[in-house]
C-alpha cells in the first residue's frame, strides 16, 4: 500500500494520493491548513469543480458536461467523469475518501463513503458503472482510500456485528469496526488488482492535529476537501 504524500514545500496543506497508474490525475486531499471553504476556492481558480451534496445513500453522478451554474450535484455521495480538467470534491471529516481511476479509458470518480455507504457497497457500485458506461476492464483500475476513521477509533454498536461481521473487533466489551478494510474487500471483490490499490494509512481520529475528526471533534469541527482530477 502507498502512503499518502505530502507536496513539496509551497503547497501548503495539500496532500497528494498516489495513483502511480494514472500520470493524467491528479487526486489530493486538504488538512486542516487547507479546509473545504479555502481548497474549493483554490480549485476553482484553476478549474470547475463539482461538488457532491452527500446525503450517505448510494447514488453516483456522472458528469458528462458542464452548467454554467453547476457546483453541488444533490442526493449522490459518488462522482464520476470522463471530462478532463474538472475537479470532482467531496467533504469529510471521518468517512472514507475514495478516489478512483482507470487510465486506460480516461476516466476517474471520487466517492464519499460512510458506514451506510459500505453498506450499500457503494465502492462496488462505482466500479461497476465505470466498466459498465465506459466499457473498461476491473484489472486496468486503481483506487486509493484517503485519511479517514479507523479501527482504533471508531466505536460502534452491536449492529455493525451483522453489517461489517469480519470487519468489527471486540476489545474489553467495546465494538470498534475497521471500515477501510471493509472497502479494500469490496475494491478486491470488484476485480482490482491488489497492486492497484492504495491506502493512506492516515486516521483521521489518530491525529486531530493533522486531519478533522467529527467523532473526536463534535459536529463544529471543519471538514476535509479531497478531490480528483483528469488533466
Amino acid at each position: 500500500m502507498s502512503p499518502v504524500r505530502k507536496q513539496p514545500d509551497g503547497a501548503g496543506g495539500v496532500w497528494t494520493i498516489p495513483l502511480p497508474a494514472s500520470r493524467r490525475v491528479q487526486a489530493a486531499v486538504g488538512d486542516r491548513r487547507l479546509p473545504l471553504p479555502e481548497a474549493v476556492a483554490q480549485l476553482r481558480r484553476r478549474v470547475p469543480a463539482v461538488e457532491a451534496e452527500q446525503v450517505h445513500g448510494a447514488a453516483i453522478a456522472v458528469i458528462e458536461r458542464l452548467q454554467s451554474d453547476q457546483g453541488t450535484v444533490p442526493g449522490c455521495d459518488a462522482l464520476l467523469t470522463a471530462l478532463p480538467n474538472v475537479a470532482l470534491v467531496i467533504r469529510s471529516a471521518d468517512c472514507l475518501p475514495i478516489f478512483f481511476s482507470d487510465p486506460v479509458r480516461g476516466v476517474v470518480a471520487i466517492v464519499h463513503a460512510g458506514w451506510r455507504g459500505l453498506a450499500a457497497r457503494l465502492p462496488m457500485r462505482v466500479v461497476a458503472l465505470m466498466l459498465q458506461r465506459y466499457h473498461g476492464r476491473a484489472r486496468d483500475l486503481e483506487a486509493a482510500i484517503g485519511p479517514c476513521i479507523r479501527g482504533c477509533c471508531y466505536e460502534v454498536g452491536p449492529e455493525f456485528e451483522q453489517l461489517f461481521g469480519p470487519f468489527v473487533r471486540r476489545e474489553q466489551g467495546r465494538l470498534f469496526c475497521d471500515l477501510p478494510a471493509a472497502a479494500l474487500a469490496q475494491l478486491a471483490q470488484a476485480g482490482l488488482r491488489p497492486e492497484r490499490i492504495h491506502d493512506s494509512g492516515q486516521c483521521t481520529g489518530c491525529r486531530t492535529d493533522r486531519w478533522f475528526s467529527l467523532r473526536k471533534e463534535g459536529p463544529s469541527t471543519g471538514r476535509l476537501a479531497s478531490w480528483i482530477q483528469l488533466r
